[in-house]
């Protein structure tokens, strides 16, 4: 099995690089350093980069203190009873389609934003990071809740015995033997932020630049797979923009094959 699915990956690699090959023989690095996209003219990689990596930066951010709070209250602070409750709910929400979450942003969330800052257009870097971070959330706080329940009693027992209260037991004993798992989790919720397509697209506003100033969280842009969601089907039969798209398509595989190989190698570590 392991075989059967080595072979899917590599297969689905080699056909992106070979896809590639015309847009990349033609622009080299300009693909991949260019600002601009212009569909028949010129196709530059940057913005669309930026775009993700903004959203998934500004998800992250967002959740982790919250996913963090969650993981050590559910692991060490509830029973085991409330605890499962707690699992079971948040590995319901891990499991509900993009499309479902991408709905409630545009009828909920875009609206909130653009009533909140004053905004034109609620579709935003903002908007995107904030429904980036819900969707992300179950996932970090469920994995980094078993990486703290995976590490041994006697670390817990060791540290009461020496005087400490629970949450200094918890903080000096227990989140340092799981930071591995709890690393493996963040890793894993980044590869599924960055592969997000059908929830961002309905939210991030679809315009390839960079924002100036780049920082500027109100600011409409693109993601590689929101960009990837929008043109994949009109760009068949065009040679050099469908090539610059699989391009995209073979840099958003090695992101998030990067970061799910290292986030699955620190879970196996934690456990």
């Amino acid at each position: 099995m392991a075989l059967v699915s080595l072979a899917c990956i590599a297969g689905l690699f080699a056909f992106l690089v070979m896809q590639s090959v015309p847009i990349l023989s033609e622009q080299k690095w300009n693909f991949l350093l260019g600002q601009d996209w212009w569909a028949g003219e010129v196709y530059g990689a940057l913005p669309l980069i930026y775009g993700s990596c903004m959203v998934t930066g500004l998800a992250l951010l967002l959740v982790l203190p919250l996913a963090m709070g969650g993981a050590v209250f559910t692991s060490e602070f509830l029973s085991a009873q409330q605890r499962l409750w707690v699992k079971a709910l948040m590995e319901l929400f891990a499991g509900v389609p993009g499309i479902i979450y991408g709905l409630l942003g545009v009828g909920l969330l875009t609206g909130w934003v653009k009533d909140s800052f004053g905004l034109i257009d609620g579709n935003t870097i903002l908007t995107a990071g904030l429904l980036l971070g819900i969707m992300i959330l179950p996932t970090i706080l469920t994995l980094s809740e078993d990486a703290l329940n995976a590490v041994p009693g006697h670390y817990r027992d060791a540290s009461l015995g020496l005087g400490l209260t629970k949450l200094q037991m918890v903080l000096s004993a227990v989140i340092p033997q799981a930071l591995p798992g709890i690393a493996g989790a963040v890793f894993l919720g980044l590869g599924r932020a960055m592969g997000e397509t059908i929830a961002v697209m309905l939210v991030i506003g679809g315009l390839d630049k960079i924002a100036d100033p780049w920082y500027d969280l109100f600011a409409p842009a693109q993601s590689i797979a929101s960009k990837l969601g929008r043109e994949a089907a009109e760009a068949i039969g065009s040679d050099l923009q469908w090539s610059a798209l699989m391009a995209l398509g073979l840099i958003l595989f090695l992101i998030v094959m990067f970061f799910s190989l290292l986030g699955n190698l620190l879970l196996k570590r934690a456990r």
